[in-house]
C-alpha cells in the first residue's frame, strides 16, 4: 500500500513540476515577445523622429544644368530620416532663372522629397509639396502678364519647372478672375491648363471720365 502511495505522489509531483516548467516557459516567451515589440517600437520612433533641424535658413537649389534657379527660405527646416523627407515651416520659394519668368510661392508648410535611388520606389526627380494658404505669384514682365494663384495645395516639380494641383484654385490677372478645380502650369512655356469646373469672371472696365467742355 505504501509503495502505491509513493508512486502516486511521485506522479503528482512530476505533473506539478512539468506544469511549472511550462508556465515559466510561457512567461519567458511572452517576455521576449514584449521586449522585441518594445525594441521595434523604439527603433521605429527613432527613425520617425527628426535627426536634425535648421532655424531661419536660406537654401539655393541648383538645376540640372548648373544654374541657380530656386531660392528657398523658411522659419524652420526639419529632416525626417524614415522617408528622407524635409519639412519646411512657412516656406518662401523664389525662382530667378534669367531665361524664365520669375515665380514667388508662399505656404504654411512644404514637404520636400529629394531625388533618390535609396528609397522604394526610387524618386526620379525632386518634388516640393506646398500645403495650406498657398499662393503663387508671377509679376508682370516683358513676356508675361501679372498672375496670382491661390489654393490649399500645390505640387512643384523644379527640374521640369511645372506646378500642378488637383484642388480648387483661384487665378487672378489684371482683367480676369478665374476659379477651377485642378491645374497644370508650365512656367518655361507659359502654358496654363485648367482641368475642370472652370468659371471666368471678367472685371468691369472703369469708365473714362467725360471730357470737360470748354467754358464760353
Amino acid at each position: 500500500m505504501k509503495h502505491h502511495m509513493t508512486i502516486d505522489r511521485f506522479r503528482i509531483w512530476l505533473a506539478v513540476i512539468l506544469l511549472g516548467v511550462m508556465t515559466l516557459g510561457t512567461i519567458w516567451v511572452m517576455e521576449v515577445i514584449r521586449r522585441n515589440a518594445n525594441d521595434e517600437q523604439n527603433r521605429s520612433s527613432a527613425r520617425s523622429a527628426p535627426d536634425y533641424y535648421v532655424e531661419k535658413f536660406n537654401f539655393i537649389r541648383l538645376s540640372n544644368n548648373g544654374k541657380a534657379n530656386y531660392h528657398i527660405t523658411g522659419e524652420r527646416l526639419i529632416h525626417l530620416p524614415r522617408n528622407d523627407n524635409i519639412e519646411i515651416q512657412r516656406p518662401q520659394i523664389n525662382s530667378f532663372d534669367v531665361d524664365r519668368p520669375p515665380l514667388h510661392l508662399l505656404a504654411d508648410l512644404a514637404v520636400v522629397s529629394q531625388k533618390s535611388t535609396m528609397t522604394t520606389p526610387k524618386r526620379e526627380h525632386d518634388e516640393v509639396r506646398l500645403y495650406d494658404n498657398v499662393s503663387m505669384e508671377r509679376p508682370e514682365g516683358l513676356s508675361s502678364q501679372f498672375m496670382r494663384l491661390e489654393t490649399n495645395y500645390l505640387l512643384l516639380l523644379p527640374d521640369e519647372d511645372i506646378v500642378k494641383t488637383d484642388k480648387p484654385i483661384t487665378v487672378k490677372t489684371g482683367k480676369v478672375d478665374t476659379t477651377a478645380v485642378g491645374m497644370v502650369a508650365n512656367n518655361s512655356t507659359q502654358h496654363l491648363a485648367l482641368l475642370s469646373k472652370v468659371r471666368i469672371h471678367l472685371k468691369k472696365r472703369e469708365r473714362e471720365p467725360a471730357p470737360s467742355t470748354p467754358s464760353k
